[in-house]
């Protein structure tokens, strides 16, 4: 699992972004979660299980603190209440399993929850994914430089992090404390 968080999640590490999502084995991975939680969670980082789906599971890693913020900004709580969502971040995580559950479609606003710009998000919902101005690590309907520089520093805090763990770094030193 360290590995995937490490690939996957980086920048969440680094307090770079709100939250990363990757799927991994579901070999033992409520145990996992468990102890992540009960390691790091005083660091201000937290794991969830967003839902199960045959042999794997998809990971929700964030910093419940910053979560709480983008949440509540004005430009972010309307479009989450368009989608059934409250301001408080847990029961938003709830409700974020219960639409990756239950609905036919993919929640797209899941990009709230990564750190995505809300003009992104609202771009990729109103055109179904379609007309991006550019694509990195999210479609960009919005600010391209801005994106564009933000997908540079996720790129190179992976990259050093990767280097670092495959030197024998332990995995609790990738965890800045929020």
């Amino acid at each position: 699992m360290e590995r995937g968080l490490i690939s996957y999640c980086a920048p969440t590490l680094a307090g770079l972004k709100t939250g990363s999502i990757f799927n991994t084995d579901i070999t033992d991975i409520d145990s996992k979660v468990e102890d992540f939680n009960k390691k790091y969670n005083e660091k201000g980082i937290y794991a969830a299980v967003l839902v199960k789906r045959g042999s794997t599971a998809l990971l929700y890693v964030y910093r419940k603190k910053r979560l709480a913020k983008d949440l509540c900004r004005p430009e972010c709580s309307g479009l989450m209440r368009k989608f059934g969502y409250c301001t408080d971040c847990n029961m938003c995580i709830e409700h974020l399993k219960e639409r990756l559950s239950h609905s036919g479609d993919f929640p797209h606003e899941i990009g709230l929850f990564l750190s995505y710009p809300v003009e992104d998000v609202m771009g990729f919902i109103e055109n179904k994914g379609r007309n991006a101005l550019m694509c990195g690590c999210w479609k960009v309907y919005g600010n391209i430089e801005k994106a564009e520089k933000q997908f540079s520093l996720y790129r190179k805090c992976t990259y050093v992090y990767s280097k670092l763990f495959n030197e024998g770094r332990k995995f609790e030193k990738f965890i800045v404390r929020e």
